[in-house]
């Protein structure tokens, strides 16, 4: 199993879970990345789940919103009992259908995204998706793209029906030149502006 031995306050993940079994109102005190600054903020504890070898805490809010926490952001909790504990009001777990990773933005819609993959990247690719809902192009549209992109005459398109994320535009960073985002438009020009930083 891949874990991550470095990780900071994988002790505090029993306790969670044990929150999270009990339905207990805790009040979180946790920093950002960005500001050591302690912050509190009363949460309803729903999910714990590993992305990418880290763990994250997903709460419902006094306002309904779901957030995420990072567990090596987490600096302690304390319950809160005499708050009754609100469940949350949709099945969590269906969420991480339409995304990759942890990061679900409000008002986030799937989107069809166009891929094209270089032949040595495509194996890597078609034994392990990018995401659960990828499907190579073959046929028709397959010769129509091969016409449209005369530049990427060799290799493969796929395509992906899923929630543009934080952790998707990574991943596809991760491939460099070996994988072209083709559409939407959005998420090219989002691509293309980290290139140029």
């Amino acid at each position: 199993f891949d874990s991550n031995p470095y990780l900071k306050n994988s002790n505090l993940l029993g306790s969670l879970f044990t929150a999270i079994s009990n339905k207990q109102v805790l009040c979180l005190k946790y920093h950002t990345f960005n500001n050591p600054e302690v912050r509190e903020v009363v949460v309803h504890p729903y999910l714990l789940k590993e992305y990418n070898k880290r763990w994250f805490l997903f709460v419902g809010t006094e306002n309904g919103i779901v957030l995420n926490f990072a567990i090596d952001r987490i600096d302690g909790f304390e319950p809160m009992p005499h708050i009754e504990y609100v469940k949350p009001s949709e099945e969590l777990e269906e969420r991480f259908d339409d995304i990759v990773g942890v990061s679900i933005y409000e008002d986030s819609k799937v989107e069809s995204i166009l891929l094209w993959v270089a032949n040595e990247q495509y194996p890597y690719i078609k034994t392990k998706p990018i995401h659960g809902s990828q499907k190579e192009i073959k046929g028709e549209r397959l010769a129509e793209l091969r016409e449209r992109y005369v530049a990427l005459s060799e290799g493969s398109f796929i395509e992906l029906s899923c929630i543009v994320n934080y952790e998707l535009e990574q991943l596809l960073m991760s491939f460099m030149d070996k994988v072209v985002v083709l559409s939407p438009e959005s998420l090219r020009r989002s691509m293309s502006s980290r290139l140029k930083l």
